[in-house]
């Protein structure tokens, strides 16, 4: 993808957009620019994505300063720049691949409401605990389908490594389970840490939602006899309206 023009570049991220339900115009003048996309959080908010098929050193430096300052020029609430050949993505700096901008946006969009609307997160009393693993290719697994779906049954989605707390993780863990009202738990490539999760909600006899994107066959036996929703990877749209079915069975 790193050879696309810009234009391919902005083709690729429109459908992007759209897959995700996020709502979008394009090249609209504002605050004496016209960028590529201007998209819009559910709460009005505005941010700028610019695509670049830029490929020399320093580019992520140059990439975060332009996204800097679309974002201070247009005085929305932030920016990305696209690049898809990044070796990694850099949402903090408002440089990000093709892959990582919806999962940053959905980040985002979590952020600033959480700021704007700091009451609303006391209020909310019912948690989907997410048993997954932790990688970036993950991640519009978490923003675009499981937070999503949660949020459709009035609950928040969460995950260990998103939680700021002292003391031991497993606790954190613990808690996060017993405290939840479902469990959502990905066993896509067998990862540990997710089967521990699974092991302890199940002893909890909490409902579970079991997916996997990845191979069952190298699933433990027993684990190999959930029942368990088969995804593609990349396929994040269909996944969230199988969740959001799921939890309204379990959370309504």
């Amino acid at each position: 993808m790193a050879e696309n023009s810009e234009k391919e570049i902005e083709e690729i991220i429109a459908d992007r957009l759209r897959e995700a339900d996020l709502k979008f115009v394009t090249e609209k003048a504002i605050g004496g620019l016209a960028p590529d996309f201007i998209v819009f959080a559910p709460d009005g908010r505005r941010f700028i994505v610019e695509a670049r098929s830029w490929d020399f050193p320093g580019l992520t430096t140059e990439a975060s300063r332009q996204a800097q300052f679309y974002q201070d020029a247009a005085q929305t609430d932030g920016a990305f720049v696209v690049i898809p050949g990044l070796k990694r993505n850099l949402p903090s700096k408002g440089v990000v691949t093709v892959d990582g901008l919806v999962p940053a946006l959905m980040a985002e969009f979590q952020s600033t409401k959480a700021r704007a609307n700091p009451s609303e997160v006391t209020k909310v009393e019912k948690l989907i605990f997410a048993a997954m693993p932790f990688a970036p290719q993950y991640e519009d697994v978490f923003f675009v389908a499981m937070s999503y779906a949660a949020e459709q049954v009035g609950a928040v989605c969460d995950r260990v490594d998103r939680r700021e707390f002292q003391g031991n993780v497993v606790e954190e863990i613990h808690r996060m389970i017993r405290k939840s009202v479902a469990v959502i738990v990905d066993l896509s490539e067998s990862k540990p840490n997710v089967l521990y999760e699974a092991g302890y909600a199940h002893a909890l006899k909490k409902p579970c939602i079991h997916i996997c994107s990845t191979s069952m066959d190298k699933l433990p036996f027993d684990v190999a006899q959930w029942k368990t929703t088969q995804y593609q990877a990349g396929q994040t749209h269909k996944l969230r309206k199988d969740l959001t079915q799921r939890l309204k069975a379990i959370v309504d």
